[in-house]
């Protein structure tokens, strides 16, 4: 049975994320709401050249977002 995550919440630099789980092309993409009026954010694993997985914005521009958060969405999963 494949593991299929559900919506859930992160708290990231004294905020709740709400984080919507959706399965674009068989990728799991992550929609990220802040409680602060920015716009939605979507992020999802990529592969880049040299093999490592990264977490990439789409669409691209806004890395400094996506990449605390992804690792905080790989924090969420490891203790699940």
């Amino acid at each position: 049975m494949l593991f299929i995550p559900d919506d859930f919440e992160l708290d990231f630099e004294g905020m709740i994320l709400q984080i919507k789980v959706h399965t674009i092309s068989n990728r799991k993409v992550f929609e990220i709401k802040f409680p602060d009026g920015r716009k939605n954010l979507m992020i999802s694993r990529s592969k880049v050249i040299d093999g490592r997985k990264v977490w990439m914005s789409i669409p691209e521009g806004r890395q400094p977002e996506a990449l605390p958060i992804g690792a905080k969405i790989v924090e969420y999963f490891k203790k699940q």
